[in-house]
């Protein structure tokens, strides 16, 4: 986050120098940035989604055991993602909490992991 002292949102004024350094001062977002930032964690996640999903059906997991493989490698991505890419800093790429971070997209990543699982289940143990 860079604070923007052309933006003026400290109050003060251009000619100010000091006004960003009196604890005042706000931080400029790059929506873009944030966006991307956005999407390129959905992805991974989607990516993680369709290969968790594969794992589960090749392995044979069923019901609940389906159920938690999804969810300790949801977990394990997002972890990975936070340490590996956001360097464990992660309002510096996101506004959401860990709680938000966690749970963001977790819906069309869980659809696609059962997707993949039946398909794979199917291929592997009916056909």
């Amino acid at each position: 986050m860079i604070a923007d002292p052309m933006a003026d949102l400290t109050g003060g004024s251009a000619a100010q120098p000091d006004a960003n350094h009196n604890g005042n001062s706000k931080e400029v977002l790059d929506p873009i940035a944030m966006q991307s930032n956005m999407m390129r964690i959905e992805r991974i996640r989607s990516v993680m989604g369709i290969a968790a999903g594969c794992v589960a059906g090749i392995g044979g997991l069923t019901s609940w055991e389906g159920l938690i493989c999804f969810l300790i490698l949801h977990v394990f991505v997002c972890v990975a993602v936070w340490a590996w890419k956001m360097k464990f800093q992660l309002q510096l790429y996101t506004k959401l909490s860990w709680f938000g971070y966690l749970t963001t997209s977790i819906q069309p990543t869980a659809l696609s992991f059962t997707l993949f699982w039946t398909l794979f289940y199917g291929l592997v143990y009916l056909y």
